[in-house]
């Protein structure tokens, strides 16, 4: 079954000509309670099988505008999940069809569309990255001699292969307090993916029995990693110049989906810029899905879940 997914808008053309967005409108049953599955396709599926999912577009600019609607290759790679060139395919985007592949909508305008993700009986075993796509293109003029493309998609993680779905999961391997060049206090995380599929990590901190008693935060993670399986890498929070130095106890609480890991230790902010110390850390632990995964915490969490893209295109 498939449970309705709260509206989410996003920003794809900063022009004062409007915007384009593209959201899912329903997520599996089963991934009730995970928020990456209202923001991308995140799925676990055996060979033969066909998934539909419902999606929307819309029009907020004051002129009617074309969307043109296509899949196209993903992948993870430096800890980034990235876009083929173009409409460049791969395997999985060439599962993925649409039900229109160009839908014109007036201003102000919404469609809801269905794409469909056929699974051959004969595809191997394992995760595959794609990305569903909504192109708007603004052709070349006289006075304007490039052709300007703004597109927006949902990223599709898809898992194939028999039984159940492979475990996901992560640590938090070591913490580091500096400053950097510009004088700012931050943390800094490394992080392994232990489980068998990608993750997306984001998170806060917090920082409490601080000088006086004080407490700071909660501090967003300024950039989330995507790891695929057996990646290491790094997440760091960039905290006011005027924070004292400390000594904090922190908590640094890290999310991707329906998995939580927590780190704790105490801090010390060091006074020179562009250096760093280790902390010791005093916790490490696993949080349950349900203690972070309710309400809007759970939306925040999932932020970010349409992607921006833009190029120009010179014309003969």
């Amino acid at each position: 079954m498939l449970l309705p997914v709260p509206a989410l808008t996003c920003r794809a053309d900063a022009k004062p000509e409007g915007q384009i967005g593209i959201r899912l409108v329903e997520a599996p049953e089963d991934r009730a309670d995970d928020p990456r599955a209202r923001a991308y396709i995140v799925d676990h599926v055996t060979p033969g099988t066909v998934i539909h999912r419902r999606i929307a577009v819309n029009n907020t600019s004051a002129k009617p505008r074309t969307l043109w609607l296509y899949a196209a290759g993903a992948e993870i790679k430096n800890r980034k999940f990235g876009f083929l060139p173009d409409q460049t395919a791969n395997e999985l985007s060439s599962w993925i069809v649409f039900d229109h592949p160009a839908v014109t909508l007036p201003p102000g305008g919404e469609r809801v569309l269905r794409a469909t993700i056929r699974v051959p009986r004969t595809a191997w075993k394992g995760e595959r990255y794609a990305v569903m796509w909504a192109e708007a293109r603004a052709p070349a003029t006289e006075e304007r001699n490039v052709q300007v493309n703004n597109r927006v998609g949902i990223r599709v993680y898809l898992d194939v292969g028999p039984g159940g779905e492979p475990p996901t999961d992560f640590r938090v391997d070591r913490i580091w307090a500096g400053r950097d060049a510009a004088g700012r206090p931050r943390l800094e995380a490394q992080v392994t993916n232990t489980g068998l599929r990608a993750v997306d990590v984001s998170g806060e901190l917090r920082l409490s029995e601080g000088p006086g008693g004080t407490s700071a935060g909660p501090f967003k993670v300024t950039g989330g990693v995507t790891m695929a399986p057996d990646d290491v890498g790094r997440v760091e929070v960039l905290l006011d110049p005027s924070l004292p130095l400390g000594p904090w106890r922190a908590d640094l609480e890290l999310t991707s989906g329906r998995t939580t890991r927590t780190a704790s230790g105490t801090v010390r902010f060091p006074a020179a810029p562009d250096t760093t110390a280790a902390v010791k850390l005093s916790r490490t632990a696993f949080l349950s899905p349900t203690v972070l995964l309710t309400g809007t915490g759970a939306l925040a969490v999932a932020g970010g879940g349409y992607l921006i893209w833009r190029r120009a295109r010179r014309t003969p």
